[in-house]
């Protein structure tokens, strides 16, 4: 009796994983939204992916193997809205919506937000609407602070736009011809100024940014 339960609760664990986790759709199927930020101004040009992976799911040991991963890409418009027309089936049978890619995306102004399931959304509507509003991130306001008092033309204005604030700065003791620093040790990239004027761009292997001090 003993076993007969316990093969039964097992097949029941095994349905409701295959049947929560993926589904197989073979009509066409429509993921749209619109993309704002926190004031609700439309973030154009921002990237938007549908990651559909192929799971199987294993019997004995009662989770899922990926077996392949497959995306589709487009970015938002000038109003901030997308649209990814798509078979779900020829993809894979597990769907995510991201908000943000390696490239396109402005990490400097913006937090990456979390994914979407769309799933089981997939299999239920024809069409699925995903509206999304990105947070700013902390040091977006002394970025922008920093870049207004520069001047947004500016080298540094620049730096500070395409790699946000420096994790170091190294400014002479005094007025003189001696450069001013930045160091930007995730990006594997330091930037020195003598006055406004971007004198000598390193490169090194990128590193952890050092710890606190205490």
């Amino acid at each position: 009796m003993t076993m007969t339960k316990a093969i039964l609760a097992t097949l029941v664990l095994v349905g409701v994983l295959a049947g929560c986790a993926t589904v197989t759709v073979q009509e066409r199927r429509v993921v749209t939204g619109q993309v704002t930020d926190e004031s609700g101004a439309p973030v154009a040009g921002n990237p938007v992916l549908v990651v559909a992976r192929s799971l199987k799911l294993s019997a004995l040991r009662l989770e899922y193997d990926e077996r392949g991963r497959r995306e589709v890409r487009t970015a938002t418009d000038a109003q901030g809205r997308f649209r990814v027309e798509f078979s779900p089936a020829q993809l894979g049978n597990n769907f995510f919506l991201f908000f943000y890619d390696v490239t396109g995306f402005d990490r400097i102004k913006y937090r990456r937000s979390e994914p979407v399931d769309i799933t089981e959304r997939l299999r239920r509507d024809q069409t699925v609407t995903v509206d999304r509003v990105l947070q700013f991130d902390p040091s977006w306001t002394e970025v922008a602070r920093q870049m207004a008092y520069f001047g947004v033309e500016s080298d540094r204005s620049r730096i500070l736009r395409q790699h946000g604030l420096p994790d170091k700065r190294e400014a002479p003791a005094g007025a003189g011809a001696e450069a001013e620093v930045w160091w930007y040790y995730v990006d594997g990239v330091s930037y020195s100024f003598v006055g406004d004027r971007l004198t000598r761009t390193s490169q090194f292997p990128p590193m952890q940014r050092p710890a606190p001090r205490q």
